[in-house]
């Protein structure tokens, strides 16, 4: 019985899951297109992140699929486990944080409620900034085996090029978490 490569087996998985929600949950679950012009003025629509995300999995499974295979597939090991474990415990730990650092900030520091100060500086961007962070520089330093300067600068210039890219252009696009709190 031949064997499966595991870049072949991760394809198929990524284009499934792509196909899914390109098919399926984006339909079903976003009531505008990718974009909306109301009164004349252009807006993001429910389905742009989600119809990106799918497209750039789909082009992931695609250059998986038929992209350069090694002949020697590596054996899962405890090395494999434990890195994967830990860039899941990062991804958690930074998806707690960008859904409750800017809660508990305005429950310490404000007299208002969370959802009244969601859409104004610094609230807004507690959550987003520190979870980003801690996402985007704990998986370098994970990748690298060790923290360093790079790692944590590589956060915070993603994060400041996140909220360049998606919040300062459009007024009424709030950043995750904050339409959902």
């Amino acid at each position: 019985m031949r064997r499966i490569h595991p870049d072949t087996a991760l394809a198929v998985i990524l284009l499934a899951f792509a196909a899914l929600v390109l098919v399926f949950w984006l339909p079903a679950d976003t009531d505008t297109g990718l974009y909306e012009i109301k009164r004349g003025k252009f807006t993001i629509g429910d389905a742009l992140a989600p119809a990106f995300a799918g497209t750039v999995m789909a082009i992931a499974g695609l250059l998986l699929l038929f992209g350069s295979k090694a002949r020697d597939a590596p054996k899962l090991d405890t090395g494999h486990v434990k890195f994967l474990s830990a860039m899941i415990a990062i991804v958690l730990a930074g998806m707690v944080l960008m859904r409750w650092a800017g809660p508990a900030a305005t429950m310490l520091f404000a007299d208002d409620d969370y959802r009244l100060l969601r859409d104004t500086v610094p609230w807004k961007y507690l959550g987003f900034s520190s979870g980003g962070f801690v996402i985007v520089a704990g998986a370098s330093s994970v990748v690298e085996g060790r923290f360093s300067r790079g790692a944590a600068l590589a956060g915070v210039v993603a994060v400041l090029f996140i909220i360049a890219l998606y919040d300062l252009p459009f007024e009424d696009l709030l950043l995750p978490p904050n339409g959902d709190v």
